[in-house]
């Protein structure tokens, strides 16, 4: 079987949608014949993957530009020169080219997070409303439409009466951490290992919640705080960043493209916090619980039908509540280090990227031979 993947940057992965797409072909690449449409200027002409044919694509500078030209540059070429017997398409929002690809190709499509149920800082009306357009063409051109949060198949079925998949994200079980690079890196901080509190986001925007915790830890013990994220998507929000941070020890990151860095980096923080307001399915906190990190973590639906009652809660959007619960996690390490190995037996056994991977190489049989 011939699979084209559509809707992603490219490879290797950084972030998100990437990091999901990477693991899923890199083990389907034995048994079909994987093709994965990218970005030229984000994916290095070098890179090769065993088994993955990786076309790169030349795309027009700007926001709203690069991924409308990558969309239709991916769409045209399978038109004209793929050979393919299903493509799989991902992001809603990418979804504008399915009525062309419908004309000629099985179509599987994946929500990594509906653009109506949580829509992006920097839409405007318009592009609000001309993503959630792209709803209906994920909906009903679709061959089998999925979602890797089960609040997005809830989102459509309760406003469209549509049936979603849902397939959820996953982790590697042999998920590779390096303790030393990553002590080294915190101690030319000025930071001991267990010393410090952490903070991960692919773009640091609002609904990451990073502002709460600032916020909190201006009410705690002095413990310093490690940020590592894009900055550069909302510059007024990055500004109040700084502006919280003051007279706080705050370390503000870079994103690190050395997963095996940022994993050791996991490993060697008093807690992990992830307060986000609001989701798809977090992959930094599949691999954050993976690891066995001690977590705090919002309250919100998307969180807690993943995690379940393994890990300790704060009331989404309540800053004084998350102070309470870091200040007690710090005074009483034992519980949530304990529930952190828990939670690290739960998430191998349930989200592995090979058990995942075995969910998607079903619904292509399926979706080719009905």
């Amino acid at each position: 079987m011939r699979i084209a993947y559509l809707g992603i940057k490219g490879l290797p992965s950084k972030s998100g949608t990437e990091r999901v797409i990477e693991a899923i072909t890199t083990r389907l690449a034995g048994k079909f014949d994987i093709t994965v449409y990218c970005d030229a200027d984000y994916t290095p002409p070098e890179t090769k993957y065993e088994g993955v044919r990786l076309i790169r694509l030349p795309t027009i500078k700007g926001r709203h530009l690069k991924p409308i030209s990558l969309g239709f540059a991916g769409a045209f070429h399978a038109m004209l020169f793929g050979h393919y017997d299903l493509i799989h398409m991902n992001g809603v929002e990418n979804c504008f080219t399915l009525p062309l690809l419908k004309l000629r190709y099985q179509l599987v499509s994946t929500s990594h997070s509906a653009p109506g149920r949580i829509p992006v800082f920097k839409w405007s009306k318009r592009e609000r409303f001309l993503m959630q357009m792209a709803e209906y063409p994920f909906l009903y051109l679709s061959n089998c439409p999925t979602a890797v949060s089960i609040m997005d198949t809830e989102y459509f079925f309760n406003r469209y009466r549509k049936k979603v998949a849902y397939i959820p994200n996953g982790v590697d079980c042999n998920i590779k951490s390096d303790q030393e690079a990553a002590k080294q890196f915190i101690e030319e901080l000025g930071l001991s290992p267990k010393g410090f509190l952490l903070f991960i986001a692919g773009r640091i925007v609002a609904l990451k919640g990073c502002h709460l915790l600032l916020e909190a830890i201006k009410q705690m013990i002095d413990i310093p705080v490690v940020v590592i994220g894009d900055m550069e998507q909302d510059h007024l929000y990055s500004k109040k960043l700084r502006e919280l941070a003051k007279n706080c020890r705050v370390f503000f990151i870079p994103p690190i493209t050395d997963r095996a860095l940022l994993f050791g980096i996991l490993n060697l923080c008093k807690l992990f916090v992830f307060p986000s307001t609001a989701e798809g399915m977090s992959m930094i906190l599949l691999e954050a619980a993976s690891l066995g990190t001690p977590m705090i973590c919002s309250d919100i639906p998307e969180n807690k039908v993943v995690l379940g009652n393994l890990v300790t809660y704060f009331l989404s959007g309540d800053q004084n509540d998350l102070a309470e619960k870091i200040n007690w996690a710090i005074k009483n390490p034992n519980e949530p280090e304990n529930l952190a190995q828990e939670l690290k037996v739960f998430i191998k056994e349930n989200y592995s990227w090979d058990s995942i991977a075995s969910k998607y190489e079903n619904l292509y049989q399926k979706v080719i031979h009905d």
